[in-house]
């Protein structure tokens, strides 16, 4: 792969992006509109780091950081340095927190001199910033996020917590100007030609940034923000229609290659237990089959192997032109139950609990009848890793007996069981956002790596990688606020520490 893995600095950045603004084109028909020029440009890629569909950023990313998430193994070993086995090389640790500062951050800065820093293009690059930056906070902990200024990104940290009050704050403000334009000016779609996700519907960006306040307040604690989101009048992603799906466009769809082009992606071993145990309908829509016409999901963390062993195994089902999910109306159902749960919000648990499967089950085209069958069914647990008929990996007995019929009389935590592993079979693909939720919750009950090569930084396999360290240039190049940022960590930055929202246990 050939990924540039050294940030350039922020000058540079934004020099080289400014060259591009000789193509802007003019847009002075409202009053919402900027007055110099159209940054439209620059959009795209930071929409981008939302779910990455360009081949080399999503297989470094969402996939080989998302594997840590339970629904993928990486059928390669590049050397013998991976996150699956908590021994990534120093380079690939780097990638996820500077590609995302970099699709972010240059372009940006540039936007908020074009705009002003107001209007709907600014509203868009503040909601793109506030989402991607989040999921840069989920993989690393603390980052500069408020200090951060043009031509100055190596500055002091925020803390975890107050990164999160500060996207949400971005994310509301980001909602109202876009739902404001979009109620003004039905007919205009400024960015309709360069927008992958929406195709420039701003009513559905406001539903979007609500969306992900909801999923940062929940994360983070902040009972009075997840219910200013619910309750807002801009809505949120409540159905299918406004899912959020990017589109990987004239790029084929970097899972597929990955997968069935590369070889270097396979079905993770838990996501495929879980379902073949259940036996969920959506199956054929999430896997190819494999030996003997069964769903058959690799053990992840081997620390090596002959990629010709790994063949046999089933791989994600999609097809080069498939969208990818970046907020699906599912996951707003199963944040509402968790909220019931909570008592941050009335209502029936339950009910949200079986809209969020059902949801799911027609977003992947699944038969109602069958659907609810699967609502219903009080028996079935998700199955062991046993006998491995491809490469024998090790087997493994989950513990766990989760059914999926709802029961009022459970206790509490046997229903948070319940809620998040349904979302985490809802959200697939999306591997990092599975990866927090499992450290927050420790739901679901993942199989735990083969082999443990942290040289003692992580001691329990199951727990897992628990955060990313950060990039090593960030101790090279912004080396005064460094030990500021560990600090916040409680003194160490490592792969063992827990992030405020973790579970502890």
């Amino acid at each position: 792969m050939n990924k540039i893995t050294k940030i350039l600095a922020s000058c540079a950045i934004l020099g080289v992006i400014g060259g591009c603004t000789k193509n802007f084109e003019k847009y002075n028909t409202d009053p919402y509109a900027i007055k110099s020029s159209d940054p439209s440009i620059l959009i795209p890629t930071m929409m981008a780091s939302l779910m990455y569909v360009q081949q080399n950023d999503s297989q470094m990313i969402d996939q080989m950081v998302g594997s840590l998430g339970g629904y993928f193994t990486l059928s390669n070993r590049w050397g013998g340095q991976n996150f699956d086995t908590f021994n990534a090389s120093d380079s690939w640790n780097n990638i996820p927190y500077e590609t995302m500062f970099l699709d972010i951050y240059a372009n940006y800065f540039e936007i908020e001199k074009f705009t002003g820093a107001s209007g709907h293009y600014y509203a868009m690059a503040n909601l793109l910033r506030a989402a991607a930056m989040m999921r840069v906070a989920d993989m690393y902990g603390p980052i500069p996020y408020s200090k951060v200024t043009d031509g100055q990104m190596y500055v002091a940290y925020d803390s975890n917590e107050d990164v999160y009050k500060s996207i949400i704050e971005d994310l509301n403000s980001a909602a109202s100007v876009l739902a404001g334009y979009a109620s003004a000016y039905p007919d205009k779609k400024p960015l309709a030609a360069q927008d992958p996700v929406f195709s420039g519907d701003y009513a559905k960006w406001a539903k979007l940034a609500n969306s992900y306040i909801m999923r940062a307040a929940m994360r983070s604690g902040n009972q009075a923000a997840f219910v200013a989101a619910y309750e807002s009048p801009f809505g949120f992603i409540n159905v299918n229609a406004d899912n959020a799906m990017m589109d990987p466009a004239a790029q084929p769809n970097p899972y597929q290659l990955a997968s069935a082009s590369w070889g270097d992606l396979r079905s993770g071993a838990s996501i495929v237990d879980y379902m073949n145990g259940y036996e969920d309908p959506r199956c054929p829509a999430y896997f190819t089959k494999s030996t003997g016409g069964k769903y058959i999901g690799m053990r992840s963390g081997k620390g090596a192997f002959e990629k010709s062993a790994v063949q046999g195994y089933s791989m994600p089902n999609f097809a080069a032109t498939d969208k990818l999910p970046v907020f699906v109306a599912a996951e707003s159902q199963f944040l509402l139950a968790e909220a019931v749960l909570k008592g941050w919000i009335s209502g029936s648990a339950q009910d949200f609990y079986k809209q969020g499967i059902k949801l799911s089950m027609d977003q992947w085209g699944v038969d109602s009848n069958d659907a609810s069958n699967y609502i219903g069914d009080d028996t079935s647990v998700p199955d062991s890793y046993e006998n491995d008929p491809v490469a024998r990996f090790p087997d493994y007995s989950r513990k766990t007996k989760v059914t999926i019929a709802w029961d009022e009389s459970a206790s509490a935590d046997m229903k948070l069981e319940k809620i998040i592993t349904q979302k985490w079979i809802a959200n697939y693909p999306m591997g990092i956002e599975a990866w927090t939720e499992y450290r927050r919750t420790g739901y679901p009950e993942l199989a735990p790596v083969i082999d443990n090569l942290s040289n003692g930084v992580i001691t329990d396999n199951a727990r897992g990688l628990r955060r990313l360290r950060y990039s090593f240039n960030e101790k090279t190049l912004n080396k005064e606020n460094y030990p500021a940022a560990v600090s916040l960590l409680g003194g160490k930055d490592d792969e063992s520490v827990d992030l405020f929202w973790a579970k502890k246990n």
